[in-house]
Parts: structure tokens; sequence; C-alpha cells
């Protein structure tokens, strides 16, 4: 939908967007440097995440960084609202105006689907209302992965990225568990165009979006309103099944069910993959302790709870203990990091972690 803002809301916008991107390229930088000064002065050994925290969790620079990053997004998420609010007639009938004539993909919800437990009280990355909660939930979550990211994703680099690490194989049947509003979903459609590719989300709202989404940009998907872990599709269903960004935001048994979910719909010889940031572990031993104190710290402070118990684990048993006769990590190359290798990255330098199981043929 191509929302003309006034002059006025271009002016809250780019302000918004400025804010966002002074914290993730500048405030960054100089967090980085004085905790690197407060690590020589005082002559420490630094070897994991809980030794950071000892030395930057009374710096002044983290303090404000930590308070300018959540007011920044309550900032973000408010001014959407007011914006769409004054459009409140308009955007309601453009998002329930679905499947209609023509239309290349699908949309099915489900409302006995409900709301998971584990999501019940909580409002992932402080978004009001979390994924369901709202029936912007999907133009809002849009609206801050732009600036969230300095806008390094506006093409689906992060999509892609896990796509491209996918074993290639002549895949023609996809699934993107948590597909949100589509963005990690549309790279198939162009990597495997002869493949049905079907996108499943437990919130309503993010799933009406995408498919208006995917019809504007002309991707074929057929979104399914279902719970990851029990999907109700039949076994062997699907060739490849894939999951962006899905691991961090539930918890671990959750997780674990996910992993057999897929295990069971996939066809022999069929393809598992998810994508995340590094385990805790690998980010202490062979990349940033700091880094991974920030994502730990992060996920504490912007209401995703599950986020430290998922980098705790080592994913290859995970995906074993699913059932996958073959698992493996997979380091990828992190794009988005910016073109200076991720110095001015907020959460530092280091390459996305693509986790891979594949089923016995």
């Amino acid at each position: 939908m191509d929302i003309q803002f006034t002059r006025r809301e271009n002016a809250e916008w780019d302000f918004i967007d400025s804010l966002m991107a002074f914290n993730s390229i500048n405030i960054g930088p100089k967090l980085k440097q004085d905790y690197a000064n407060i690590v020589e002065r005082r002559k420490a050994t630094i070897k994991s995440a809980k030794d950071v925290g000892q030395i930057i969790n009374d710096a002044p620079i983290y303090k404000f960084a930590s308070f300018f990053e959540r007011h920044n997004h309550a900032m973000m998420f408010d001014t959407t609202l007011d914006i769409v609010g004054e459009r409140a007639d308009e955007v309601l009938a453009w998002l329930d105006d679905d499947n209609k004539s023509g239309a290349l993909g699908s949309l099915d919800l489900n409302p006995d689907v409900g709301v998971p437990d584990y999501y019940d009280r909580i409002e992932i990355h402080t978004q009001p209302g979390s994924y369901h909660g709202s029936p912007y939930a999907g133009l809002m979550y849009h609206w801050m992965i732009g600036p969230f990211l300095v806008h390094r994703d506006d093409k689906d680099g992060m999509g892609w990225a896990l796509a491209n690490a996918v074993p290639r194989k002549p895949y023609t049947s996809v699934l993107d568990m948590g597909c949100g509003i589509g963005k990690s979903t549309f790279p198939y459609c162009d990597l495997f165009p002869d493949a049905e590719v079907t996108g499943i989300d437990y919130a309503a709202p993010m799933l009406k979006y995408g498919h208006k989404f995917a019809e504007e940009r002309q991707k074929k998907v057929h979104f399914s309103q279902r719970l990851a872990e029990d999907t109700g599709y039949d076994d062997e269903s699907f060739d490849l099944i894939v999951a962006l960004w899905l691991f961090h935001e539930i918890p671990n048994p959750v997780a674990d069910a996910v992993v057999k979910e897929a295990y069971r719909l996939l066809k022999p010889g069929g393809v598992f993959a998810l994508m995340e940031g590094p385990p805790f572990k690998e980010l202490e031993e062979n990349h940033s302790p700091l880094s991974a104190f920030m994502l730990d710290s992060t996920g504490k402070r912007m209401s995703d709870p599950y986020l430290p118990g998922f980098f705790k684990r080592d994913r290859v048993e995970m995906i074993s203990n699913g059932g996958f006769e073959t698992a493996y990590d997979k380091a990828v190359s992190r794009t988005l990091a910016t073109e200076d290798s991720g110095a001015k990255n907020f959460f530092g330098p280091y390459p996305w972690w693509v986790s891979i199981g594949e089923k016995a043929g």
C-alpha cells in the first residue's frame, strides 16, 4: 500500500530513521572504543560475555546506548501507529481485501490457531501487541526493520543469505517456518521458480500484510496460519524447509518440537536449514565476546526473552536430536554488516550462522 505521507509525517519519520542509523553506526563504534579503553586500563582478561558485562555494565556509554535503543524503538512504533491511525479505515480495508481474483498466491487464515502461551504476555522486540495483537503488526514490523537494519535489508539480503546457503537440489516444495511478512520467503520464488512456496506463521496480521506485500512484489507465495511446532501438514509434504530468525524467538522445548516437525514434514533426501547469529561460544572464541554480550543483553532488554537460551545451544546437536541423519553448521558472508566489514555495526563483525539438517534419502 502506497501511503502518502504529509510533510510533517515525512519529517518525523526521517528523524526517527536517522536516529536509528546513529545508534548503529555512531554509538556502536564509540561503545566499542570505550570498552577497549576500559579493558586496557584494567588489564582485564576477557573470555566470555559475562566478563564483558563486568567491564561495561556501569560504563556511561553502555547505559546511554541501552536507553537510546529502547526509546528509539518506542518512538518509531508510536509514530508508525500515529501515521497509520490517521488512515485506519483505508489501511484496514486494504489488508482485508485478500485472495483477490487473479492473485498469484493465496492466504489461508485459521482463527483456531490462537496465540501460543509462550507469546501470550510478550511484545517481541517491544513491538506493541507483538506480532498478533494489532491489526497493523505486519506494517509496523516492515516499517521498523528498514531503519533498524539501516536499510541494509531493503532487498531481502538476509533471506538471500540463507537461501544461497541451502544445498542446491531440484526442490519442488518449499516451506518457510515463521515467515512473518514474507521477506525471508521471497528468495525461494526466484531461486526455484517451478517450486510451490509456502510461508507459515502463527500471527494473522503478519500473514495478511505478507500476502499483500507478496502480490505487490509479484511473488507467488501461499501463506497459511499455522504453528511451526504443529503444522497439521501431512508427512513428507516438502523437500526444503527453512527458518530465518525464528529459533531465537521461541523457547528451547518448542525449538526441539519444530525440528522434529521439520523432519516429519520432509521427503526422503529433504533439507532443513535455519539461520541466526553465531552461538555465544562461537562468538566468544572466534569473533568477539563483546558481540556475544551485546546480543545477550539486547535480548533481555528488548523483549526477546528466548534469545539468550537459544544462543547457548549446540545447534548441530539440536538438529541431530530431532532425527536428522546429517547435521552441520555453516558460516556465511554477512553482507549486511556494512562495507567496512562490520566495524561500525552495533553488534560487531561476525558471519551469519546457518545450521543444516539433511534427511536420509
